[in-house]
């Protein structure tokens, strides 16, 4: 068994989807902006600026995006997550890993706060060793923010992992290219939001929780 697992949060270990469309269109709605086309385009996992490019090509700024990550930060922070739900049986399978020597992390492109916030309300800390966030070093000048491949190999480091020894566990494209560019195995959860062409590049699939 790996001795080192990173778990995605979005799509991996709870359905966050209903909560952080909600927050999103009202940080929108704040800003005055119509997006036809955001619930057959919107995906939860990618980063704010990232969306934010795919979901308004012609109004995109870096600014603007700014503004989103304020606006959505303002409203999902403090709406309690009342529609998330874990995955049936996720977190037992952590436990199981955990028990047999593994260690697993949570390593998310979520917002630090938001994912902290649900992290506490689950209880998710009491089996990860640590929680990691693209943006959870953006105030220090010498790291800033991270994509999901730069802060994988800021987390290795600081534990001190060896690719060989290491897994990363998601459900989108973003989660098996970090693995790659790291040199470790990717799993794919069926149950998450990547598309059966993303899931396509885990080296394997997951159709349920035992399977991890």
């Amino acid at each position: 068994m790996k001795r080192f697992w990173f778990f995605d949060l979005d799509g991996t270990l709870a359905d966050t989807d209903c909560d952080i469309r909600m927050a999103w269109k009202d940080a929108l709605k704040d800003l005055g902006i119509v997006c036809e086309n955001f619930d057959r385009d919107f995906i939860a996992g990618p980063p704010i600026d990232e969306m934010a490019k795919r979901l308004l090509p012609e109004i995109y700024t870096d600014e603007l995006a700014q503004k989103i990550r304020v606006g959505f930060g303002v409203h999902y922070d403090n709406d309690g997550f009342p529609n998330t739900r874990e995955y049936p049986g996720v977190l037992n399978r952590v436990r199981e890993i955990k028990a047999a020597g593994g260690r697993p992390y949570i390593v998310t492109n979520k917002r630090y706060i938001g994912a902290k916030l649900m992290a506490e309300k689950f209880g998710w800390m009491q089996v990860f060793e640590r929680l990691y966030t693209g943006d959870m070093h953006k105030d220090n000048p010498a790291i800033g923010k991270l994509r999901k491949p730069e802060l994988l190999a800021l987390v290795m480091r600081e534990i001190g992992a060896k690719p060989e020894e290491c897994v990363m566990v998601g459900d989108t494209i973003s989660d098996f290219e970090a693995a790659e560019k790291n040199g470790i195995e990717s799993v794919a959860v069926a149950w998450g939001y990547g598309a059966p062409e993303e899931l396509a590049k885990a080296d394997r699939l997951a159709r349920n929780a035992k399977e991890v």
